[in-house]
């Protein structure tokens, strides 16, 4: 999560971007994992669900 948020300006962009990770998991597209409690929070890829349409629109628009 570090490398994804590492370009962000400002704090709305890392809560963008963590809302999007967010419906990405409800898609099955990534998994999280985080060994240690408040500790670095791994994202990682799935591809289970590669044909899945995302419309944040419906969520968030």
């Amino acid at each position: 999560f570090d490398e994804l948020i590492s370009e962000c300006e400002h704090g709305l962009q890392i809560v963008a971007r963590f809302l999007a990770l967010l419906e990405l998991y409800r898609e099955r597209a990534v998994t999280f994992e985080q060994p240690d409690p408040l500790g670095p929070l791994q994202v990682a890829w799935t591809g289970e669900n590669d044909d899945a349409v995302i419309d944040f629109e419906e969520d968030y628009g």
